[in-house]
């Protein structure tokens, strides 16, 4: 299966050697052999400064997290900032704990909404990143994601599957996902193994290929279905993170 060239990587996971050494992270994912990346905010660094090294290392990115309240109050800088990088297809990260409720979801779905309609003319696309720990909560009989997806009058907000957090929700990866094809350009690619808490992530998440997840199963899907790139997040590593996403680059590449 050669996916090499819809590999990205979620730079979220490397925020803290983002922090140390911008220069260095970056052309070290270079070396790893990546060449997507999707953005998860400037980690301290000046925006033009992640542009030109992005650049430098030829690094394009294919996708970013938008923090949750930007979407309410800021729809002009999400422009900006999507413009300056040349990505327009965002998702909004990680619905706030705060707006973890009916009431929260309701008003999130009105301003993804309102803002995919607004923006959808210049050629965003907007999205929802996977939900964590609430992935089972329902609204109206939804869940979560499926509830915020729903097309309303013919605008639809994208879905950002993560396979680590549809397994750890107790649900079959493989099965789950398809309900999301053919509006999922960008998959989380991450492992789960059980038998520990959910809350437990230092010992549920693992490297990819030493858990449970099947990814040569979703990529089989995702390849007939609309998926326009595999994009690794290790959101910890028992190891060196660089060793983490290189072992990971490898093991998709050899599926």
């Amino acid at each position: 299966m050669d996916i090499q060239a819809k590999i990205a990587v979620q730079l979220y996971s490397v925020r803290k050697e983002m922090e140390r050494d911008l220069e260095g992270t970056l052309q070290k994912i270079h070396e790893i052999g990546f060449r997507y990346v999707q953005l998860d905010g400037m980690r301290g660094n000046d925006p033009a400064e992640v542009l030109r090294l992005l650049q430098k290392y030829e690094l394009k990115v294919i996708g970013m997290h938008i923090k949750h309240d930007r979407f309410m109050n800021d729809l002009d800088g999400i422009i900006e900032e999507a413009y300056y990088f040349g990505c327009k297809t965002v998702f909004d990260k990680y619905i706030e704990e705060e707006d973890q409720t009916t009431a929260g979801y309701i008003a999130t779905k009105e301003a993804l909404i309102e803002a995919a309609g607004k923006l959808h003319a210049l050629g965003f696309r907007i999205g929802l990143h996977n939900p964590e720990y609430d992935f089972n909560e329902c609204i109206n009989g939804r869940r979560v994601m499926d509830f915020i997806t729903d097309p309303v009058n013919g605008i639809c907000i994208y879905a950002e599957p993560d396979t680590y957090w549809i397994k750890a929700a107790g649900h079959d990866e493989t099965e789950f996902i398809k309900r999301y094809s053919g509006r999922a350009p960008i998959v989380h690619m991450k492992d789960f193994i059980s038998g520990f808490e959910l809350e437990d992530m230092d010992n549920n998440l693992v490297e990819m290929g030493e858990g449970e997840v099947n990814f040569r199963a979703i990529i089989e899907w995702g390849e007939t279905n609309g998926v326009e790139y595999y994009c690794i997040e290790q959101d910890r590593s028992k190891r060196n993170m660089f060793e983490t996403l290189e072992a990971s680059y490898n093991y998709l590449i050899e599926l």
